[in-house]
């Protein structure tokens, strides 16, 4: 014959197993573990206090910052708005972008013979070569002018330049 076991009862779950452990320590010890427990507590609270007060220091610092951003921003968007409802300049061709960049290189003093040369300009002349390259940086900028060929001889201070500028659309 086999032997007949009763069910096992069912397991105790975790808040009865605490409950049990904390009423298996005498009253010292409990007392001892709910001073500790408060100790701990406390200490946690009072951490969270102290790092939700040195992030609202933080923020309190950045918030300007960022408002100042923001207003940058804003302002951006109101200026490209702004631009996006103009037509685009009309961009000089012919006599008149000869005489605007003749009139140009002659306000910074560069000694150049400027002629049309097909769709661009050719230049040739001497200057410093640091007022050169600062005044075809200016003349891509204002003018949408860009080098497509350019030979460039040092003699001392100054430069033997011969180049040919286009339009830089298309």
């Amino acid at each position: 014959m086999k032997a007949v076991t009763a069910p096992s009862a069912a397991k105790p779950g975790p808040v009865t197993r605490i409950a049990a452990a904390w009423q298996a320590r005498n009253p010292r010890e409990r007392k001892l573990l709910a001073a500790a427990g408060a100790v701990v507590g406390l200490a946690l609270v009072l951490s969270l206090l102290d790092w939700s007060n040195g992030q609202r220091s933080r923020l309190g610092r950045s918030l300007p910052r960022a408002e100042a951003q923001l207003e940058q921003v804003q302002e951006s968007a109101t200026e490209i708005a702004r631009l996006r409802t103009q037509p685009a300049p009309r961009r000089l061709n012919g006599p008149a972008l000869l005489e605007t960049v003749q009139a140009s290189a002659k306000s910074r003093g560069l000694g150049l013979a400027i002629q049309l040369a097909g769709d661009g300009l050719q230049i040739k002349g001497q200057a410093g070569l640091d007022d050169l390259v600062g005044w075809l940086a200016a003349l891509q900028t204002d003018l949408g002018l860009r080098v497509v060929r350019m030979e460039v001889q040092g003699q001392g201070a100054a430069a033997t330049v011969d180049a040919v500028l286009a339009s830089g659309e298309g």
